[in-house]
């Protein structure tokens, strides 16, 4: 009985310990939590002189929008960064962190589209996220970002299916931008899926993985029907979760990683738990009410044409936009001058896997320093 009560004592004290040292780590991200982006300093720990550091809920075409805008001299060109998904915006902390920002070339505009990011909120009605919508919303936010820094023209950079959305832009009002640069080219999905597929397919087989073929032979080669076990968003959600366990993104978050972007100041309290642990994919809603829109996406059909310069950045393991099919897009496209970026052993995600090579063809090819 006595040995009960020490060890229930114990239990207590470690329980009380751990409490203590949880509540203890939540204060010091609270505190560091004011909201108020972080700010250029130089040695002496001043505001570098014409810097620009801040976010706001702008409100585009009625509804409200994070962007999110930082660079260290305003009178860099701008860049408008147009996220992945839909729905999957990127924290800028994150390209701070992962040293692929281009904060000190380019004023950069980190913009979280409508039915995703920060600046959603249930009162948006689902039947305004259209891609149609998004686009718009691109536009009005180049005209602002031309405006605001007394520009001629903006560069413009799509991730994933910001490709497409980026795309779509360009091909509307071309003399906004002075270039289009594609990265994890989302060429044309419904393709894209059929490789993607037969690519998890042959891993699993070849790494004998059978709870990962049963899967996929669950849900069935794309284009995916719902089936007595799962839905259409769950199909995609499967084969993912197979492909990134054969060619995974290689972004190395370590403890200094998670505990920088939990002392960025640039998000609050209550930001930084809605944004860093909730998945884009799971809440915010643009990405199951776009899911039908993307896989109909067809660059090669839509976009044959881009009146500005181009220039593609794809890793050549990349199962998410398959690499073959952008290379396709790439070879169709007509455009003043286009480029093409290959990185060796990239997936999905080339910038952080190469944040030296991503910055010196920004550098020396796109802005041609």
């Amino acid at each position: 009985m006595k040995l009960v009560k020490k060890i229930g004592k114990w239990f207590l004290v470690v329980l009380g310990a751990i409490v203590a040292f949880v509540l203890v780590v939540l204060l010091i991200i609270r505190i560091n939590s004011s909201g108020n982006e972080e700010p250029f300093l130089d040695e002496k720990g001043n505001v570098i002189p014409n810097s620009i550091a801040m976010h706001e809920d702008m409100t585009i075409n009625g509804v409200p929008q994070r962007v999110t805008i930082r660079g260290k001299d305003k009178n860099n060109p701008v860049l408008l960064i147009v996220h992945g998904g839909p729905g999957a915006p990127i924290l800028p902390v994150i390209y701070r962190l992962t040293g692929i920002d281009l904060e000190d070339i380019f004023t950069v505009c980190y913009w979280e589209q409508r039915g995703s990011g920060l600046a959603y909120n249930d009162s948006i009605p689902a039947s305004s996220i259209t891609l149609t919508h998004i686009v718009d919303d691109g536009l009005e936010l180049s005209n602002h970002l031309k405006k605001t820094f007394k520009k001629d023209k903006i560069y413009i950079e799509g991730l994933s299916w910001g490709t497409a959305v980026a795309a779509y832009m360009v091909q509307k009002q071309p003399e906004l931008y002075h270039a289009y640069i594609g990265s994890g080219l989302m060429a044309n999905l419904s393709l894209s899926e059929e490789l993607s597929y037969d690519f998890a397919m042959s891993a699993s087989q070849k790494h004998n993985d059978t709870i990962s073929i049963n899967l996929l032979k669950q849900i069935g080669r794309p284009p995916y029907v719902k089936n007595s076990k799962n839905s259409v968003s769950e199909a995609f959600e499967i084969e993912r979760q197979i492909v990134m366990k054969y060619a995974p993104i290689k972004l190395e978050t370590d403890f200094n990683f998670i505990k920088s972007m939990f002392l960025d100041n640039g998000l609050t309290f209550n930001e930084k738990f809605t944004h860093m642990i909730n998945s884009p994919e799971s809440y915010y809603p643009a990405a199951k009410i776009l899911e039908a829109t993307a896989i109909d996406m067809n660059l090669m059909r839509d976009v044959p044409e881009l009146k500005v310069p181009v220039y593609i950045l794809q890793g050549d393991n990349d199962h998410f936009t398959e690499t073959p099919v952008a290379k396709m897009y790439f070879d169709s496209i007509i455009a003043p001058s286009k480029k093409w970026f290959l990185f060796e052993n990239g997936t999905h995600g080339v910038q952080a896997e190469y944040p030296e090579k991503y910055r010196s063809i920004y550098i020396n090819e796109i802005l041609g320093k």
